[in-house]
């Protein structure tokens, strides 16, 4: 035993020794463990680098602005000097008092043509594209065109057309000319526009095999999915936000306003105001500031939002006014005595001074505005649409950005899928609540019965506040609900000039030295936000605490989200040329008048037309195809009430109103629920009421027409040159609307009872005027027992058939088709050689 305790004795005088030893040693490399630590914070984070190019990306950027002014001033005076300079200065001064658009492309072809970039435009080589393969292209569709091979030509739009082909989204392309890119890219995308509507209206060759309209549509659908889809997003910026109107005006007046819409804070307002009216409403009542006499909207328009608390209110209309008493303060004669000692000009100021300073306004209360007021003006604008609602009237699908007041919640996005309940005008409220400035706010919900509540009616309530802080522009979130891989983005923020590369000149036709300096800028605040992300992920990945906790207590959102588009995508700045960088942050909290009101709108086109043409060029063929989708969805839905007319299976019964105060509970029996078939979610519901409309200005091939290819660019609905002109520079004026069909339908077919009471066969897949679907004759597949949604395959289409090659289009016509052409049909498999060229010689 005594043993066993000197032992453990030992061992504990043992282990204090080491550890004192230990203690020793450290203490006394304590400055070289510091040193060392230190260097290793250092290697890791290189605070010191990061404060460098800090430094240096604060003095590029205030160089630039200087280098920016000087040289605008010494354009000026070289005006005085130089004819050349003065004549496209005055005619620059013009653009910016222009008040049309063409007026305004006119001016620009007059500059393009003093700085010889009409010439330019002309001219097919050039290092930005691929002018040969894009020829090739033309000559190729041009030429199945003139075969009337319909089949060849879906085979080659299939796969042959893109949105980034042959580099046709790069900038430079559309940065020299102000009044258009090249005139081979123009004649590009009208050839393929001209091919897809020939693929959509017209007839077979009449020995070749029927297409049927079915199997079109899937042709149209999938191509359509491929090519992607556009979005246009409105970015915050508090009163800045009225600025999108412009934007908005601009794109609608040249039919480019996709169905799309996004939108934060002060953009939320604009693109719900838009969401829930038509074209002609918002032409004749939005873009006046008139309100609309329509169900579901209160027939004003208010655009007084900024009311500070506490003082007298406007009325919100002329039977009822809301009073607010106004405080009385206490020590008015002190004031009095305090403002003589400045001038009148001053005195608003000195009085604000006066009031934090005595404490009667605290100073978090400074740009506090009355959100009850705010909630008033945004009803009486949008009116009471849920997303549901708005989707089923105007078929724009609405999509809003909340940042909810939690610590484990991302920021919501609220649309007709994700949330197709909620009140258009509580979500647009909770997403402009800028906090400072407005109150957080919970979301509104409309029940089945019409009936408005709060979204959460359990004890754990959610309050939401300004989108823009954490996701001005969902673009992420878009792509993958909605299939959007193109943006134009309408930034009022004026701190995402800083941010951002809208201060820079990134053009490649920028001088060289210029460009170096704006890349290089570009790089190192691209760096720094990267560098800010990455420490922000690092300190708050490792707390033990939900991820958006740390996020929105780090306000790491706010410096490091996106606020432009990529480099394909169209970004803008509505304000740019219209007020300076001051003036925009001095104009965030202001109520506009009518008058600058409408100067705002004015400036907010002008800047939109100069991207117009980059706008027409990214968005002809998608555009084209949606109308092609709808055309044949009519086409369809036309047939089917010709065939079951007899029924009234369609018809509305007598004393029904389809109207919106009849179907209160949008989300339970909204037609467009039946939309949801993957590539066709973004198509607003077609009514059988229109059919008979629909019926008369459609327009139908004759088929003993000589020249299809003539026929169909001569037809009004097919006519692929509207608002281009084809050729010449005056392509990129303003034209009408785009037709806006409202589609039928989802592409999902229901298959009727005659058709499916035998199967296919041989004779019938040899004759193709049999019964029978196509799906079932081409295709080969099982046929259906009873009445079932199916989807036409495209695969049956093309494998169905026999291979062929489209052969040399360089050899013309005539050979090509004789010599590359596929049996047309089953009384030509036995046909003899002899009959065979005959045939071809006649045709």
């Amino acid at each position: 035993m005594k043993a066993h305790q000197f032992e453990n004795g030992e061992f504990e005088e043992a282990l204090r020794k080491l550890l004192q030893d230990a203690a020793n040693i450290i203490i006394a490399n304590l400055p070289e463990m510091k040193r060392v630590l230190l260097e290793a914070l250092d290697m890791v984070f290189i605070p010191k680098e990061i404060g460098r190019q800090f430094v240096l990306a604060v003095a590029l950027e205030t160089s630039m602005v200087t280098i920016n002014q000087l040289f605008h001033i010494l354009r000026s005076l070289s005006a005085a000097f130089s004819t050349h300079s003065r004549l496209i200065r005055q005619l620059n001064n013009q653009q910016r008092q222009s008040s049309t658009q063409d007026e305004w492309m006119d001016l620009a072809e007059q500059i393009d043509n003093i700085q010889g970039n009409d010439v330019w435009r002309t001219e097919k080589k050039c290092a930005l594209y691929e002018s040969e393969r894009i020829q090739a292209r033309i000559d190729e569709l041009v030429h199945l065109m003139r075969r009337r091979d319909i089949f060849d030509l879906m085979f080659t739009l299939r796969g042959g057309i893109g949105r980034n082909h042959f580099g046709l989204l790069h900038e430079g392309l559309f940065s020299r000319a102000m009044a258009g890119s090249k005139l081979l890219i123009e004649t590009y995308h009208n050839v393929v526009c001209a091919a897809l509507d020939y693929v959509c209206d017209a007839p077979v060759a009449p020995n070749d095999d029927p297409i049927p309209n079915d199997s079109r549509l899937a042709f149209f659908n999938e191509t359509r999915h491929s090519y992607g889809r556009t979005a246009f997003l409105c970015s915050g910026g508090a009163a800045l936000g009225f600025y999108h109107v412009g934007v908005v005006k601009a794109l609608m007046e040249n039919g480019l306003m996709p169905r799309v819409l996004g939108g934060s804070s002060a953009g939320s307002i604009v693109t719900a105001i838009v969401a829930t009216r038509t074209d002609e409403e918002c032409f004749r009542d939005f873009f006046n500031v008139k309100g609309t006499d329509a169900p579901g909207h209160s027939g004003m328009m208010k655009t007084d939002f900024f009311r500070p608390v506490g003082y007298a209110a406007s009325k919100l209309n002329d039977k009822d006014a809301e009073e607010v008493a106004v405080p009385q303060k206490m020590d008015g004669g002190f004031k009095r005595a305090f403002q003589i000692f400045f001038p009148l000009t001053l005195r608003n100021m000195t009085s604000f001074i006066y009031d934090v300073l005595t404490g009667f306004k605290r100073p978090k209360d400074i740009l506090k505005s009355d959100t009850r007021h705010l909630e008033a003006c945004l009803r009486a604008n949008i009116g009471d649409f849920t997303f549901q609602e708005a989707f089923d009237r105007t078929g724009r699908i609405l999509n809003i950005t909340v940042s909810p007041q939690s610590r484990s919640d991302p920021p919501r996005l609220l649309n007709y899928l994700t949330s197709p309940h909620v009140l258009i005008w509580s979500a647009a409220l909770a997403s402009s609540s800028l906090p400072g400035v407005f109150e957080a706010n919970r979301l509104m919900v409309k029940d089945a019965d019409g009936t408005e509540r709060y979204e959460s009616q359990s004890g754990m309530t959610m309050q939401f506040q300004d989108g823009s802080m954490e996701m001005d522009l969902p673009m992420q979130q878009l792509s993958e609900m909605f299939n959007i891989n193109h943006f134009i983005v309408s930034q009022a923020n004026p701190h995402a000039v800083m941010f951002a590369s809208f201060g820079l000149h990134r053009s490649v036709w920028a001088n060289p030295i210029v460009g170096y300096v704006n890349g290089m800028l570009l790089f190192i605040k691209n760096q720094l936000r990267s560098y800010l992300r990455n420490v922000f992920d690092l300190c708050g990945g490792r707390r033990i605490a939900p991820l958006w906790d740390t996020k929105r207590n780090m306000g790491t959102q706010f410096f490091t989200q996106e606020y432009e588009g990529r480099d394909t995508d169209i970004s803008l700045i509505p304000w740019q040329n219209h007020r300076s960088l001051t003036s925009a942050m001095l104009n965030l909290i202001h109520n506009p008048t009518h008058d600058e009101f409408m100067d705002w709108v004015k400036a907010a086109e002008r800047e939109t037309w100069r991207h117009i043409p980059r706008i027409k060029s990214h968005c002809a063929e998608e555009r084209t195809l949606d109308r092609c989708v709808q055309r044949l969805r009519k086409k369809i839905m036309m047939e089917s009430w010709d065939k079951h007319s007899s029924t009234n299976m369609f018809v509305p019964k007598e004393g029904e109103d389809g109207g919106l105060n009849a179907r209160t509970p949008s989300f339970f029996q909204s037609p467009s629920l039946i939309c949801l078939g993957g590539l066709n979610v973004l198509d607003p519901f077609e009514t059988v009421n229109h059919i008979d409309e629909s019926k008369k200005d459609a327009s139908h091939y004759n088929s003993n027409v000589a020249d299809p290819l003539d026929a169909t660019l001569r037809a009004s609905h097919v006519d692929s040159t509207l608002g281009w002109g084809g050729l010449g520079l005056r392509g990129n004026h303003s034209f009408t609307n785009l037709h806006r069909a409202a589609s039928g339908g989802s592409g999902i077919f229901i298959l009727d009872e005659e058709e499916n009471e035998k199967p296919p066969t041989d004779a019938n897949l040899g004759n193709k005027t049999g019964s029978g679907s196509w799906a079932n004759q081409v295709g080969g597949g099982g046929y259906a027992q009873e009445n079932y949604l199916k989807t036409s395959s495209m695969a049956n289409f093309y494998y169905g058939r026999k291979a062929h090659s489209q052969g040399n289009f360089a050899e013309g016509d005539a050979e090509g088709e004789s010599k590359n052409s596929r049996p047309r049909s089953a009384s030509q498999l036995n046909e003899s050689p002899r009959d065979h060229s005959l045939r071809s010689s006649i045709r």
